[in-house]
C-alpha cells in the first residue's frame, strides 16, 4: 500500500480520494510516485511564461505615453533653424554657401 503526501488533512497531493488512503506530512516517508513528482515540482523554480497579448499591448501603450511626455518637453525648431544649428556645429568655415541664390564659380 502506498503512502501519500497530504499538506492538509483532507487533501492528497496526487488528487486521489478515499477513506482508507494512508497519508503523511513527512516528505521522506512518501511512496506514491505521483505525490513524489508533485513534491519535486513544488521545489523547482516556476516556468516563466511568455507575456500575453494584453500585457504586451499595455507595455507598448505605456512606452508610447512615456515617449509623448519626452517629446512635449523637448523644444522643436523650425527646419531652417535646425539646419542653421547643424551648420554651426560643423568644423571650419570652408563649406559651400547654401541658399536660394545660384552658387558662384569655385
Amino acid at each position: 500500500m502506498a503512502i501519500h503526501y497530504s499538506a492538509a488533512h483532507e487533501q492528497i497531493a496526487c488528487g486521489r480520494t478515499g477513506a482508507n488512503l494512508s497519508s503523511t506530512q513527512d516528505k521522506a516517508q512518501v511512496s506514491c510516485k505521483l505525490c513524489q513528482r508533485s513534491l519535486e515540482k513544488g521545489v523547482t523554480e516556476p516556468v516563466r511564461k511568455t507575456p500575453s497579448l494584453a500585457e504586451l499591448r499595455a507595455a507598448a501603450k505605456a512606452a508610447k505615453a512615456a515617449q509623448a511626455l519626452v517629446k512635449e518637453v523637448k523644444p522643436t525648431l523650425s527646419p531652417r533653424a535646425a539646419w542653421q544649428q547643424r551648420l554651426q556645429q560643423l568644423p571650419g568655415k570652408n563649406r559651400l554657401p547654401r541658399g536660394i541664390a545660384q552658387q558662384g564659380f569655385i
